[in-house]
């Protein structure tokens, strides 16, 4: 069913005042592989550091969906550009606001993308911002796009300067939905196979934390205050339990980077960006 664009363009998502503690980083560390080497900074107390992405774990709502007209179990995240302020304290109090920025139509009988935005602010100061494209599955010819997309971020022409191999478990999605994205399109196999997969999908959200953490070891030292910005586009599924391979090439200001799964050589994300300080 088609969405309907304008009720989408007017609905004011409610702000939220979340408290979160040390349990829930060291949770999202542990959801992303985090503690395997023999850093472990970010999955113990004791001079905690927190993986940059975490912001996107607060910035999750889809409460909204229902009251947009919007089948949740149709939903997979296209792609996010998240930027960072300011890192995140092992615990906290911050506020958090979103909306609907734009709507993008495939056709009839073909996708449609929401393009969604959060703020996360601590003490008055905006410290996280996510851009998060949604795609919905079968919404598509509601009657024309809203708004612009951002322009594609192909990877740099030539070998990849680094190569990464990062193996998922296959209990991942059932770990990672702890955090709050409950869609049963990564825990039951019936829903998966309604949805054209023949068994439950990584969140996107995880496959992307984990591509956050990566560079977060290779390029930073694990230190979060080292990272300004963090993107890439969801170019396929990745199955629980496959590896993923990225690849990578240093740029002016960061890094760019890809990745596919190893077992079916299978794109998985693309466009990847990661700005650094």
């Amino acid at each position: 069913m088609p969405l309907n664009a304008d009720r989408l363009m007017g609905l004011q998502i409610p702000d939220r005042h979340l408290r979160y503690d040390d349990r829930d980083t060291l949770l999202y560390a542990l959801s992303l592989g985090a503690g395997l080497g023999a850093d472990l900074g970010l999955v113990q107390e004791q001079g905690q550091r927190v993986v940059p992405s975490f912001g996107q774990n607060l910035a999750f709502n889809d409460s909204w969906m229902e009251a947009a007209g919007v089948d949740l179990e149709m939903v997979v995240h296209g792609g996010l550009e998240l930027s960072f302020a300011a890192p995140f304290a092992p615990a906290g109090e911050v506020d958090v606001t979103a909306g609907i920025v734009g709507l993008t139509d495939k056709g009839v009988g073909k996708a449609a993308i929401i393009r969604h935005r959060t703020e996360v602010a601590r003490d008055g100061a905006v410290i996280f911002t996510s851009s998060s494209n949604l795609f919905v599955r079968g919404a598509g010819g509601f009657g024309g796009s809203r708004g612009e997309e951002a322009p594609r971020l192909p990877a740099p022409e030539g070998a990849p300067q680094a190569t990464a191999e990062v193996p998922t478990r296959p209990d991942q999605a059932l770990f990672f939905r702890l955090m709050g994205d409950r869609n049963p399109l990564h825990s039951l196999p019936e829903v998966a196979r309604a949805a054209g997969f023949d068994r439950p999908i990584l969140h996107g959200a995880c496959t992307f934390g984990i591509a956050c953490l990566t560079v977060l070891e290779r390029y930073c030292g694990g230190d979060p205050a080292r990272m300004a910005g963090f993107a890439a586009r969801f170019s396929g599924p990745l199955f629980p339990g496959e590896t993923l391979v990225f690849q990578f090439w240093e740029t002016g200001d960061g890094v760019a980077f890809t990745a596919h799964a190893k077992e079916r050589d299978a794109p998985v994300l693309s466009d990847g960006r990661a700005t650094l300080r």
